[in-house]
């Protein structure tokens, strides 16, 4: 705000004086009355300060982006649970069976990362294990791990069992961040959809759960022909989720319009990036937070969007800790229509 609370604390003493001809004493019922006056007038000019930051678009955030978001029909997207499988094992065969029922929950060695069963499965007598299909417990990238992690059951079972992921568990995506979602608040403003031009029916698929982003085109060779490819968040989409945005689409479709829906394919893309840290910062810490910040930049691109190092390099300036960067052997990536980006391999090294 512009004013500090010594600021407003300093003003309000010296109008004082000069209306009653001499100062404040602080330790006086007057000085502490003026203390807490400023203080309640710097929280005021702070919360209104606040308020007029989520007042727009482009400067709101969270749950105030969302309403935003909603006056143009535009909804946050949820981020999904990681799967996987999990085998459930005993020390020797027993002469009964061990149900293992949906919800059991196991978790990796520290406990910060829990996945629950979602279907029932039993180790049969006279065997030793189980395969049991799990999610994790909440949405979210961090679940996304490699194999052998799982290791401890937090359920109780009154016989031993031990378990292990042999697989890794994949698919977990993080809630649509402010930023993408802005992005497509802003696009919904500049692309009005009309009916006639194709981001009318980008805008209609990507409301289906599980369509990330979309990119339409009329054919030329055949008027009237409509031609959409639909992209997950960092992988393609599922037969179901393309069945489903057919029927979206075909519903709102006008007469005499022929539509062409497709999966969009994923393009790996390569970074390699120096980065100099800034003083007080460990190059550990902020390569593993640049790397996080690539791989969101990435996944937050539309079908058909373009990679350019200009604003890959904006969004690396944004990690707290980076001081300079320089992309080694890279130049903007072209996308093509039908793809989009997914980070393939990435190489963060330090610049000195």
């Amino acid at each position: 705000m512009s004013e500090t609370y010594d600021e407003i604390l300093q003003r309000m003493q010296d109008k004082f004086e000069e209306l009653a001809g001499y100062e404040a004493d602080e330790a006086g019922d007057i000085g502490i009355r003026l203390r807490l006056l400023a203080g309640e007038i710097y929280s005021l000019g702070y919360n209104i300060d606040a308020i007029k930051k989520q007042m727009f678009p482009g400067t709101a955030t969270g749950e105030y982006l969302d309403l935003h978001a909603q006056q143009r029909g535009l909804v946050r997207k949820e981020g999904k649970r990681a799967s996987g499988t999990i085998v459930f094992r005993l020390d020797m065969p027993l002469e009964y069976a061990v149900n293992i029922p949906v919800g059991t929950i196991c978790t990796v060695s520290d406990g910060s990362l829990n996945y629950v069963t979602t279907a029932a499965r039993t180790i049969e007598r006279g065997s030793t294990y189980a395969w049991v299909p799990c999610k994790a417990e909440y949405s979210g990238e961090q679940y996304n791990i490699g194999s052998d992690l799982v290791d401890t059951v937090v359920t109780y079972f009154s016989v031993g069992i031990s378990v292990n992921n042999s697989t890794s568990f994949s698919g977990g995506t993080n809630d649509e961040s402010d930023e993408s979602l802005r992005k497509r608040l802003f696009e919904s403003y500049s692309n009005t959809p009309d009916g006639a031009n194709a981001s009318y029916y980008e805008k209609i698929a990507e409301r289906v759960e599980g369509v990330q982003s979309a990119f339409a085109g009329f054919n030329d060779e055949e008027p009237g022909k409509v031609s959409v490819y639909l992209g997950g968040r960092g992988e393609m989409i599922s037969d179901d989720v393309l069945s489903e945005a057919i029927s979206v689409l075909e519903e709102y479709t006008p007469l005499g319009i022929v539509l062409d829906v497709h999966k969009a394919y994923s393009r790996g893309v390569e970074v390699r990036v120096s980065i100099a840290v800034e003083s007080g910062y460990t190059f550990e810490t902020v390569s593993a937070a640049v790397e996080a910040k690539i791989r969101e930049f990435l996944l937050d691109k539309s079908v058909g969007e373009d990679v350019y190092l200009s604003s890959l390099g904006r969004a690396l300036l944004e990690v707290d800790g980076v001081k300079n960067y320089i992309f080694n052997d890279m130049a903007d990536i072209p996308i093509g229509d039908i793809r989009f980006a997914v980070p393939s391999y990435l190489q963060i090294t330090e610049l000195t």
